[in-house]
């Protein structure tokens, strides 16, 4: 079994000019909570995730260091939050983008790509070596599926 058996190329991916708001239209559709970014020419730029999202409607105070145990003295309503996520939908994902943990080629090895799944990566972008062009993304799902699969299909 190779990597390309385990990939999937048929995947969603963000632009790095889409906005956050469509950014999130498409991780709601399809029940994800990051997605990879290309440019142009399709190369990996990086991944947009639900958390760093989810880091903006946070005061600043508790991202700093350990962050602060609890934020109960706080009264912000589920409508202020809403208020804050409209106010960056507008944005690109671009400016919202994080280096992946990991990258894996289509050579990469199944083995160690159930290391990579063990130490807790989630999604894992599989790239081209020659140009970093995005060409799958790899999952724990789609082990599982490749794993439980009969040999030959």
């Amino acid at each position: 079994m190779n990597s390309a058996v385990i990939y999937q190329t048929d995947f969603s991916r963000l632009k790095d000019v889409d906005t956050v708001g469509e950014a999130m239209r498409r991780m709601l559709d399809d029940r994800v909570y990051d997605l990879p970014v290309v440019d142009a020419k399709g190369r990996l730029v990086g991944m947009f995730k639900l958390d760093c999202v989810y880091a903006t409607l946070l005061p600043k105070a508790a991202l700093i260091g350990y962050g602060m145990p609890d934020l109960a003295f706080l009264s912000d309503t589920l409508g202020q939050l809403r208020e804050k996520m409209r106010e960056i939908e507008p944005h690109a994902v671009h400016e919202f983008v994080v280096k992946p943990t990991h990258v894996i080629y289509p050579d990469t090895s199944p083995l160690e790509i159930v290391l990579l799944l063990h130490q807790g990566a989630n999604n894992i972008p599989v790239v081209d070596r020659d140009g970093g062009r995005l060409v799958g993304m790899v999952s724990a799902r789609d082990l599982l599926t490749a794993l439980q699969a009969e040999e030959g299909k």
